[in-house]
């Protein structure tokens, strides 16, 4: 049974009980009472015991009322709570390597991506400002993944999370993919689910790189910018392997549909074009690095042999989101060993939901 915490004190002290004992992110949170997290739970219909799986680096279980503490504490609504048990079954995937993301260097961030009629019935921003300010689904779903990870798997500042610098999406990265104004399938859709599925993704992304572009009116030369802009001897998986996440805005996605580009034809262009050149990375990388963690790719003492973005054209995945403009979007992954789970929201027997509400019939 969850143990019930009975704290003495105004809001102000309730708080900095949180803090002093490292359940926040650094912000305030929403404290969990037995009726918010109540509330809560009305929004799925699994046993609030029920495990959703193991977190890393801890490997403690992620309970389905565990969760809903965390999500209450993040700002989410309650009706939220169904994206955020999905986002919670892909970090304990265990090709997610969350244990990698946990504890690390590396600024390594999860990005939750909501496809589906749920994300617009819960309000979540696939458009302008997407990964920014100003909608409460994509920040408080975005944070409270951040903080089942502290709370749950243990990844907290300068103990288990062992971050360089970090990044601002550590507080919580939560966008919906623009399928309105994309001339292609969904990304959930291209995983084998019907498009009035709702589903939910976890990312890991390194950081957000603007891929700016504005003269380009063919596929070939919005596609050479994105090789320029990724292809580098620091870009993350060049030297570790994997692939990125390209979030191409709709300008950009539809000039390459015009040209006939399918999600496919970009992947290829990009593996087979976005590439470093051996004699552009200094030996000590070259040896240290992309040798022994590459060595699939590294094939010839060549100076002109190159190494590619990603280790096959299916690394590199690809999303629609955004508003007018023509930037896009680079964000390197942790790496090779980091798969992309897809997780439909259902029921406890498997069918598929179009609306949250349907868990309260």
């Amino acid at each position: 049974m969850p143990e019930l915490l009975t704290i003495e004190g105004d809001i102000d002290e309730v708080v900095a009980h949180y803090e002093d004992n490292g359940w926040t992110d650094g912000l305030p949170i929403v404290l969990p009472t037995e009726e918010r997290v109540a509330a809560a739970l009305e929004y799925t219909d699994l046993d609030p015991h029920s495990s959703l799986g193991r977190i890393p680096a801890t490997r403690a279980e992620a309970t389905v009322h565990n969760v809903a503490v965390n999500a209450v504490m993040a700002g989410c609504k309650p009706e939220y709570l169904p994206v955020v048990i999905s986002a919670i079954r892909g970090l304990a995937h265990p090709e997610f390597n969350t244990y990698g993301i946990q504890a690390t260097t590396n600024p390594v961030a999860v990005l939750v991506v909501v496809n589906g009629p749920i994300a617009d019935e819960l309000g979540f921003n696939g458009k302008g400002n997407c990964l920014g300010q100003g909608f409460r689904a994509n920040a408080t779903v975005g944070r409270a993944v951040r903080l089942c990870m502290m709370n749950i798997g243990g990844g907290a500042p300068q103990t288990m999370d062992k971050a360089t610098q970090g990044q601002p999406g550590k507080y919580g990265m939560c966008i919906a993919e623009n399928e309105d104004e994309s001339p292609w399938e969904p990304f959930h859709v291209e995983r084998g689910y019907d498009r009035e599925t709702s589903a939910v993704s976890v990312f890991s992304v390194t950081g957000t790189q603007n891929v700016l572009d504005l003269a380009s009116r063919s596929a070939e030369g919005i596609l050479r910018t994105f090789c320029s802009a990724a292809a580098t001897v620091g870009h993350q998986n060049v030297q570790l392997g994997g692939g990125p996440l390209i979030i191409f805005c709709p300008e950009h996605a539809q000039i390459l549909a015009d040209d006939g580009y399918t999600k496919q034809d970009v992947r290829e262009f990009l593996y087979e074009n976005c590439r470093v050149k051996i004699s552009e990375f200094p030996p000590e990388t070259l040896n240290g690095m992309v040798r022994h963690r590459r060595p699939r790719r590294y094939r010839s003492e060549n100076p002109d042999s190159a190494v590619p973005l990603a280790d096959s054209p299916g690394e590199i995945n690809l999303v629609v989101a955004g508003g007018a403009g023509p930037h896009s979007v680079v964000a390197p992954s942790f790496g090779e060993a980091t798969m992309v789970p897809v997780n439909q929201i259902t029921l406890k027997d498997g069918t598929p939901v179009k609306s949250v509400n349907e868990f309260r019939y």
